[in-house]
């Protein structure tokens, strides 16, 4: 009896610090770092806006397998941002890709657009060291192929790096709502929550993991991602913290790209990226325990207690089970039927039209988490990462 309370109790309060405690001391921290004139991300050196000289070179990388349906988007898009274009020179790197992406983005060699193509696939974070390795800005920004960035959204990058402790900046993702992508509404949700967070880890000078999407790095503090790693993007996040340079958050920088077009494709998305974050935490390991940092503490709480919730959501509901004839044990398996409930109807009704948000959003998180606990038993079980994969339909 005593062991499944304590399960329970335990299960609890990690969910709870997880998802309310955590958030909410690391904002209230915030608030009193921005009224003490201590944020980390004021700066008192910006450049001259006036000036194209007094920006510093920038390199553009677009990362791009396959991406005939989007490139030409993303080009127009990149080439319209508010930077002085002599100081903004643009790659698409492009290896591996059979469709028509390289012919599309080389149509755009006389607007200066270089691309770089190797017929052989080596995933991501190969051809990222391959494109960063032929820049010759100061600054490299990271982005995908299916996401637009704001007109200013270069410039807020930018500008941090005025401060020679900066090593990297990361704008804030956001979700196009469209009405026939299921998954619109479950990540622009999600990605709202993150930023909120990420808003106050990045005042009190830590952010957990960059957003590879809208991402700029100090090209001299750039490390060759080892091609093995999935999430490049953490990858990058440690480097920077081994550099004892700053990972800065910044919400005015906007990306915007369209979820995926199924819950499915969705899923498979989240199962990579999960078991991805555990190969992260087994590569770094002796960086976060035990918690010294503060990065370390962060980490722990934003990142790896989200792809654990599913293990606690499990004690949680297998010590519900073993107390349900005590009074706390009924009021947690009857709490934890109803969201499930939910959750099912939700799934079995989603062909039927928009769902209501008090159906969708217990499916979501059920769908999510499960996918984080599909994530966590490939790694455990010892199944190889695939740094190749089928990426979700444009």
């Amino acid at each position: 009896m005593i062991f499944w309370q304590l399960l329970l109790a335990g299960s609890a309060v990690l969910l709870v610090y997880h998802f309310l405690v955590y958030p909410a001391v690391v904002m209230a921290a915030a608030r009193r770092a921005r009224r003490g004139g201590g944020a980390a991300t004021e700066l008192t050196i910006r450049p001259d806006g006036a000036r194209s000289s007094s920006w510093p070179t920038v390199s553009f990388v677009i990362a791009a397998y396959n991406e005939q349906r989007v490139i030409a988007r993303k080009l127009d898009n990149t080439l319209a941002l508010d930077y002085p274009r002599e100081r903004l020179e643009i790659l698409v790197a492009a290896d591996g890709s059979t469709d028509a992406t390289v012919a599309i983005a080389s149509r755009y060699a006389d607007r200066g657009v270089r691309v770089l193509h190797e017929p052989e696939r080596r995933g991501k974070s190969a051809a990222l060291n391959r494109a960063v390795a032929a820049c010759r800005g100061e600054i490299v920004v990271l982005s995908d192929a299916n996401n637009d960035f704001a007109a200013d959204a270069l410039r807020a990058l930018v500008r941090h790096f005025a401060d020679p402790r900066v090593g990297g900046v990361c704008g804030r993702k956001t979700i196009r709502r469209c009405d026939d992508r299921e998954a619109s509404r479950g990540d622009g949700l999600y990605w709202r929550y993150e930023s909120a967070i990420k808003v106050a880890e990045s005042a009190l000078g830590v952010v957990t993991t960059a957003d590879g999407e809208i991402c700029a790095i100090r090209r001299a503090a750039w490390r060759p991602i080892p091609p093995e790693v999935v999430n490049d993007d953490a990858e990058l996040t440690f480097a920077l913290v081994r550099a004892g340079l700053r990972l800065v958050y910044e919400p005015a920088a906007v990306s915007i790209e369209p979820a995926s077009r199924t819950l499915e494709d969705d899923y498979r998305v989240k199962v990579r990226m999960i078991a991805g974050g555990f190969q992260t935490v087994a590569l770094h390991w002796r960086e976060l325990l035990p918690p010294r940092t503060r990065f370390a503490w962060m980490f722990l709480s934003h990142k790896l207690l989200r792809w654990c919730v599913p293990l606690l959501l499990v004690a949680l509901a297998a010590s519900s089970v073993a107390l349900a004839r005590t009074p706390i044990g009924a009021a947690s398996l009857a709490g934890q039927t109803l969201l499930y409930g939910l959750a099912l109807l939700g799934w079995v009704g989603r062909q039927r039209g928009e769902l209501p948000c008090w159906k969708y959003v217990p499916m979501y998180f059920a769908l999510m988490n499960f996918a984080a606990l599909v994530g966590l038993r490939r790694f455990l079980g010892g199944e190889r990462i695939q740094t190749l994969w089928q990426k979700a339909a444009r």
